[in-house]
């Protein structure tokens, strides 16, 4: 550097500090205006704060927002059918027909054992509504659907969200507790606010007609017989009117057959003596439950659930208080041994994680007021933070007016702790500046303006990038759109009311503001006196010096902040701080789900349910004896299905567990032995767990050879148990099951018999006839006709099926049909047209980023296997290719975003070259968030982005401010240097005094906070707090560097130009005269 680069020139500068600054006019714009009108200023505060009380109680709380679910679903039941007849007769056919509908993104269907299933994803630039008609009227425009198939329901996907479940628990059968549950239902369902409820009460009620092989062939009957006399004896019916002169009179039969001994009256046969044969003669009628094992208990003792559910448009508290007190009244009257009781109520973790956040925030704004009553004056310390009510009660004003509609939910209360500590920087920027003015030149109307409006104009501006910023959020659609929306919503609102109070509140009350003259006997005088005096002795006698010494090392300083970039990317490279997508958030109520092969038996699958139950139990005992705390509260255990069950275990309250959830979890996984027969055993711990055919990665095959498509998910799913923090491997597939197949001998030709014929009464010989369906009692019942079980229950009883031809004679189906026993297909996956079969795994993001093992697989792993199967393709699939996609969206969002930020900065700075150095800094500020997390052990996530965005807008605010300052001293003449002085000496106080009380506002969260409920709102303070902590030096000593390189490019361009100039002059002079 030459010598003229060195700064020594301190009398100049002094001069230059106490010069009058009549250029700023104090007399016009609304700023003047409402701080020379108080009383406009105080009606406004008082608009705001008394209009954001007024409407919190109107906005509705929710533990999540609204999700928009952009599916479509289907069922389409098929009794008797194997998943090969569904595939071809509903499931293709539903495809095909669904081929002209548009805005259809992805079709999965389901082939299963009885029915055909799917979903269907609209595409985001349709209306799914819309959407929904066409596919209704597509499928209802087949006319080749099966005989035999019930009728298909479709519907869209809507948003519930859960609100409690009620148990009804105690010493009752099956079905006494089932009669009782479903008064309850009905007595819940006409309770105010109660829109959303389902009873889950195990097996449906069934009347079932068992007449045996020897019965039949006595009478001479089949089960068409049976079933037809049923319904010809059992029914309500019109026979029409009688027109009498004195008005009509109906006609009409009232015989219909509501109980078992009803049923059992009904005439089946008369015999030629006139004698009626009843059909509790020839049968024997149980009123009772469908066939199959009925398990579900709730502490040990039989069980019901109520699930109680809330539209997107209600509040989960007021539907949780009607309900609880219901609970509480109907408790007293139930009978002796029998409880209901509420659990899993989401209310009270909504309310605990709002406890912990309003807590927090009380915390962070009292640390907050304590810094500026140090720095500042107590009555201007108490004005900037008044701006903090102002800024959350206009948010919540404007929270559910229809073009926000944003609730009060766990995102929403995310949002209002990221401003926290930047919600004030505006005032503070603008009460230090006119504490300054206040402080040199006297406390006076026009000083007060005069200090406010010297940093308005780069301080809005600096406001408006970081609103910028958070624009992508609000303008996101999709499913979880909703999220960032809620986020961006309450982030940009709590700003720009920070503008209206900063600017047009803040002002009037500093014109009214008593100033009391230092008195050396009050604590807080003598205490923020002497903070006063060792800052200033701070500022001039270290920064100041240093800075001299980073300005004239300029490019030394550039390269070492390059360097801290570098080395912060390193740690990235290193795996010493990851970033690992969606956080893994603590469940409060974990689920065990099991999934035996298709050919397990009910009691194979309880047996397995209950075992996984004592070893929960046994650990649950462990942990109380080694800790004196257990960890479960409640739980539930439920027989789904004949292959699945589900353990439920409510814990204990938050603040008394020993462990989270995941070190439970992790003790199950370690305990739970290997049992025979399990297809799948999953503990869902996450409180953002995957859905369907989902986990946190996710790969589908896809192809029409069934061979290669098994082969190949066998093998995906053997790597990925051998990867280390990969674990809870399954994929959609069914294994096989037994099959019996039959082939027609020419026997059966030749007595009339066609296959259909065999089929069907085969079918109604193991599965059973219905005969009809009733409504008893607001339940549907099936009322069926079948063989006794101990003539349908073993392969060796298909050989005594007896056939019936069509001249009435009778053959065992040995003797008509070749009986072949096979492997048979139980489930066929679908998507888009081909046959599929997803493969999906649980991450531990403390050993593996779940990015980096997707992405392992797909580059490495995937290709070699496709090479091995040629015939089958293959694509990540699930909510992890959904993030992928989703980080590809936001990127180019906030391309655009960066290209509005860079505009906001160019137009106050009347300069391309200055708001690109800003722009570059940004980066910079990142360092203090990883830097932040490797402190403290922390992997990045999706949460701590927010935070990082949330620190890169105080860079660029604090960065655009000083650049201002820096071109205002210029402007009155200071040389380069002074000016770049000047600006990081004044800007000092401010700069520190909005990183301090940004960092020590989140300080209760990020040092003191250990709630689960907090798990979520950590990594954003983290990032933020110590996002801001560098950014201060990014600010007080990058940004007066780059400044002064900015000048010397500028100068070299300068010079080279001059030159050029200088050269083509020579030239002119040179050439001849013409």
């Amino acid at each position: 550097m030459s010598s003229h680069d060195s700064i020594t020139n301190e009398k100049n500068d002094n001069e230059n500090l106490n010069r009058p600054h009549d250029d700023i006019d104090t007399h016009t714009g609304l700023i003047s205006w409402f701080a020379r009108n108080s009383v406009a200023a105080n009606l406004l505060m008082i608009f705001i704060l008394v209009g954001g009380f007024l409407t919190i109680n109107t906005i509705n709380k929710q533990m999540f927002p609204q999700v928009q679910i952009n599916w479509i679903s289907f069922a389409a039941p098929y009794p008797g059918a194997a998943p090969q007849e569904v595939e071809e007769g509903i499931t293709i056919k539903i495809e095909e027909a669904l081929e002209t509908v548009q805005g259809l993104k992805r079709v999965i269907t389901y082939s299963n054992r009885n029915y055909s299933n799917g979903w269907f994803e609209v595409d985001l630039d349709y209306d799914p509504q819309l959407v929904l008609e066409e596919v209704k009227s597509a499928i209802d425009s087949i006319s080749s659907f099966p005989e035999g198939m019930e009728r298909i329901k479709v519907e869209r996907e809507k948003f519930r969200q859960e609100v409690m479940y009620i148990s009804l628990y105690g010493d009752l059968t099956n079905g006494e507790l089932k009669e009782l549950g479903r008064k309850i239902h009905d007595e819940v369902q006409q309770l105010p606010f109660v829109n959303i409820s389902d009873l889950f009460s195990g097996l449906s009620y069934e009347i079932s007609i068992e007449v045996s092989k020897d019965k039949l062939r006595e009478y001479n009957l089949n089960f068409r017989d049976v079933a037809n006399a049923v319904r010809g004896n059992s029914r309500n019916m019109s026979a029409g009117q009688i027109r009498a002169e004195n008005g009509y009179i109906n006609l009409r039969v009232e015989n219909q057959a509501y109980r078992g001994h009803e049923f059992e009256q009904i005439p089946v046969v008369t015999l030629a003596d006139g004698t009626k044969v009843l059909l509790g003669d020839l049968a024997t009628v149980i009123d009772g439950f469908e066939e199959g094992l009925q398990y579900s208990k709730f502490n040990g003792k039989n069980s019901i659930t109520i699930f109680i559910g809330a539209a997107d448009n209600q509040s989960i508290t007021d539907v949780a208080t009607v309900v609880n007190k219901f609970v509480e009244e109907k408790s007293a009257t139930l009978p002796q041994g029998v409880k209901l009781e509420t659990w899993v109520d989401m209310t009270y973790y909504l309310e605990g994680r709002l406890t912990m956040m309003m807590d927090n925030m009380k915390s962070g704004a009292v640390l907050v007021f304590l810094m500026l009553a140090l720095f500042l004056r107590v009555r201007l310390a108490f004005w900037v933070m008044m701006g903090l009510p102002v800024c959350f009660l206009g948010t919540l004003l404007v929270m559910p007016m229809e073009f926000v509609n944003v609730t009060i939910n766990i995102t929403s209360l995310f949002a209002f702790i990221l401003v926290l500590g930047i919600v004030v920087d505006d005032a503070i920027v603008m009460g230090e500046s006119a504490h300054e003015e206040i402080e040199q030149h006297g406390h006076t109307t026009d000083n007060v303006i005069r200090g406010v409006k010297r940093v308005a104009m780069p301080a809005t501006f600096g406001v408006l990038t970081t609103i910028a910023v958070f624009i992508p959020f609000v303008l996101g659609d999709g499913p979880e759109s909703a999220f960032g929306k809620s986020i961006g919503f309450v982030v940009i609102l709590c700003l720009i009311f920070s503008l209206i109070e900063s600017k047009l509140i803040l002002p009037a009350h500093l014109v009214k503001m008593k100033i009391k003259p230092f008195n050396p006997k009050n604590p807080l005088d003598r205490a923020r006196a002497w903070i006063d005096k060792s800052l200033q002795n701070f500022i001039e006698n270290k920064y100041r010096p240093s800075l001299a010494v980073f300005l004239n090392y300029r490019y030394a300083v550039l390269m070492f902040f390059i360097s801290i970039m570098l080395i912060s990317a390193g740690l990235f490279g290193g795996g010493l701080v990851r970033f690992v997508g969606q956080p893994k958030i603590p469940h409060d109520f974990p689920r065990i789900t099991v999934e035996m092969n298709v050919d397990a038996s009910e009691k194979a699958t309880l047996s397995t349910l209950l075992s996984i139950q004592g070893v929960i139990n046994r650990i649950d005992k462990e942990i109380e004896a080694e800790q004196g705390q257990s960890m479960i509260s409640d739980m539930q255990v439920d027989l789904r299905s004949r292959t699945r069950g589900q353990i439920m275990v409510k814990l204990v309250d938050p603040e008394l567990r020993v462990m989270d959830t995941f070190a439970l979890a992790d003790k199950w996984r370690n305990a739970i032995p290997n049992y025979p027969g399990v297809k799948s055993l999953t503990i869902s711990d996450n409180l953002f767990g995957g859905g369907r055919d989902d986990g946190d990665i996710a790969f589908r095959l896809e192809s029409q050879n069934d061979k290669q498509l098994l082969l190949a998910a066998r093998e995906l799913k053997a790597k990925l148990n051998t990867l280390k923090g990969v674990g809870d491997v399954n994929d959609s597939r069914q294994t096989s099951a037994k099959e019996v197949q039959f082939e027609l001998k020419p026997l059966a030709y030749s007595m009339g018999l066609t296959l259909a014929d065999i089929a069907s009464q085969v079918g109604y010989s193991f599965y059973g006839l219905e005969a009809q369906r009733i409504l008893r009692d607001s339940e549907e019942i099936k009322v069926m006709v079948r063989y006794p079980l101990a003539e349908r229950s073993s392969v060796g009883h298909v050989d005594d099926v007896m056939i019936q031809a069509p001249n009435g004679a009778e053959l065992p189906l040995s003797e008509l049909a070749e009986i072949i026993l096979t492997d048979g297909v139980t489930r066929i996956r679908r998507e888009n047209g081909n046959r599929t079969i997803n493969v999906w795994a649980s991450v531990d993001a403390e050993q593996v980023e779940p990015f980096e093992v997707t992405k392992d697989i797909r580059d490495n792993f995937v290709p070699q296997l496709l090479r091995k199967y040629p015939l089958v393709k293959s694509e990540v699939s699930g909510r992890i290719q959904e993030e992928m996609e989703s980080a590809s969206k936001t990127l180019r969002d906030f391309m655009i975003s960066l290209m509005v930020i860079f505009s906001l900065l160019a137009i106050p700075l009347k300069s391309y070259a200055q708001a690109v150095m800003i722009m570059i800094v940004i980066p910079f500020g990142v360092i203090g968030s990883v830097l932040g997390h490797l402190i403290l052990g922390m992997d990045l996530n999706t949460f701590s982005v927010f935070g990082i965005l949330a620190a890169a807008g105080v860079v660029v605010n604090d960065s655009l401010v000083m650049v201002d300052y820096v071109n205002s001293a210029r402007k009155r003449g200071e040389t380069l240097k002074n000016a770049v002085m000047h600006a990081g000496t004044k800007r000092f106080r401010a700069i520190m005094l909005t990183s301090i009380t940004t960092f020590v506002g989140l300080v209760p969260i990020v040092f003191f906070e250990t709630s689960m409920q907090a798990m979520i709102v950590i990594p954003m303070a983290v990032s933020l707090s110590f996002g801001v902590l560098f950014a201060t030096i990014v600010t007080l000593v990058l940004i007066p560097s780059l400044y002064m390189i900015i000048e010397d490019i500028k100068r070299v361009f300068s010079r080279k130009k001059n030159k050029q100039n200088e050269a083509d002059m020579v030239t002119a002079k040179e050439l001849p005269s013409s």
